[in-house]
């Protein structure tokens, strides 16, 4: 928007807005500042882009109320009501805009219904596109307080967003008093281009909302092509990126179609006889479940049965080789090896202390020691 042609608008004369009314103009940033009519400037922004609009704070009412959170949410509906005893005109007559403040408050900006209507219809008269509308206060928000030397001699006094005044500059020195130390330090700028470098450099509110609201020009796309190159090569990126996760999830699933491939090759060779599914996990979980007694029937107790012979072994010398449970009759089937019998003895009583019931099945003496399979089965 710094680029954009500005009218400061500083006084009216009465509404409507006249075309012969004076206003001061800048073509663009760093273009000189004149003094023209409304009509004049309004052609000349026609020939330059989108047309930003400064009006004087003198021409409207700025002030903020507290609003209730259901309050806010009607906040269109109950704005007149509120602000009833703020403003001079009937609010039927007056158009408003708000915006969020601190905490509960919110901040009011209410004009003339016939100053929008009559600059949005001089702009487009003249072929222009008025983009923005806004309060000088607003844009000098940073800087107040503030003293705006305006033409025709007069002056505006600005202490803060809703304490100002205008007053001819020969009245200045009575009327400052007023505001107390409120202006002391104040920053002074001149109706020229330094004052509109400060409205370019900063905004204030928009004004131009509801049925106003602009819209989007379709010559807007010129003002885009500088930034063509950054949005092509960001628009590359974005597809090169999606083509690098296109192939990244192409290799999960061939990983993942040879890790359940290898997965059901091992539920296979643990359980000898049953096909692996493709849903494996269920598959597997339900299996797990019969053995640990989910399942009822004679095969119920495995994990029961498999306790006190891992706490056995975890104490014993014997090595166990080999582990088979067979669910039919309810037993574990352990091979193991020991240096001599007495070994196997000894691994045979420890497990019916612990509550099983164990018998040596057969033995092999060997060179290295004696190679046995036991059979546990649950009491009873």
């Amino acid at each position: 928007m710094s680029q954009a042609p500005l009218i400061y608008l500083y006084d009216m004369g009465g509404l409507p807005l006249s075309g012969t009314g004076q206003v001061l103009f800048q073509a663009g940033e760093g273009a000189p500042v004149v003094s023209q009519s409304l009509d004049e400037a309004c052609a000349s922004a026609a020939e330059s882009g989108p047309l930003r609009v400064i009006l004087c704070a003198s021409l409207v009412r700025l002030t903020r109320v507290t609003l209730s959170r259901k309050q806010a949410r009607h906040l269109d509906r109950v704005m007149p009501f509120l602000l009833e005893e703020h403003l001079l005109d009937t609010p039927d007559q007056l158009f408003f805009s708000s915006r969020k403040g601190e905490g509960d408050e919110h901040l009011i900006t209410a004009l003339d219904q016939a100053l929008i209507s009559s600059l949005h219809d001089r702009v487009t008269q003249a072929g222009g596109h008025l983009q923005s509308v806004e309060v000088d206060v607003e844009c000098l928000a940073q800087m107040l307080p503030a003293v705006i030397g305006l033409p025709q001699g007069q002056c505006l006094l600005a202490a803060e967003r809703d304490a100002y005044l205008v007053v001819d500059e020969s009245a200045r020195d009575e009327v400052e008093p007023l505001f107390g130390e409120a202006l002391n330090g104040a920053t002074e700028l001149a109706a020229d281009g330094s004052l509109f470098d400060v409205f370019r450099h900063h905004s204030g509110q928009q004004l131009l909302t509801g049925v106003y609201t602009p819209r989007k020009q379709g010559g807007a796309s010129g003002a885009l092509a500088e930034w063509r190159p950054l949005m092509i090569l960001a628009a590359s990126i974005l597809l090169l990126a999606i083509i690098g996760l296109r192939v990244q999830a192409w290799r999960y699933e061939q990983a993942a179609d040879e890790a359940l491939a290898s997965a059901k090759s091992q539920y296979e060779q643990l359980f000898p006889g049953e096909k692996a599914t493709s849903a494996l996990v269920r598959q597997f979980q339900s299996r797990l479940s019969r053995l640990s007694g989910g399942g009822g029937g004679g095969g119920s107790a495995f994990f029961p049965m498999l306790v006190p012979v891992a706490e056995v072994l975890k104490k014993s010398e014997v090595e166990p080789k080999r582990l088979q449970y067979d669910q039919r009759q309810n037993s574990l089937l352990l091979d193991v090896g020991a240096k001599d019998y007495a070994q196997l003895e000894a691994l045979q009583t420890a497990l019916r202390e612990q509550g099983a019931k164990a018998s040596i099945a057969n033995y092999r003496n060997g060179a290295q020691g004696v190679n046995a399979r036991i059979k546990v089965e649950q009491p009873g």
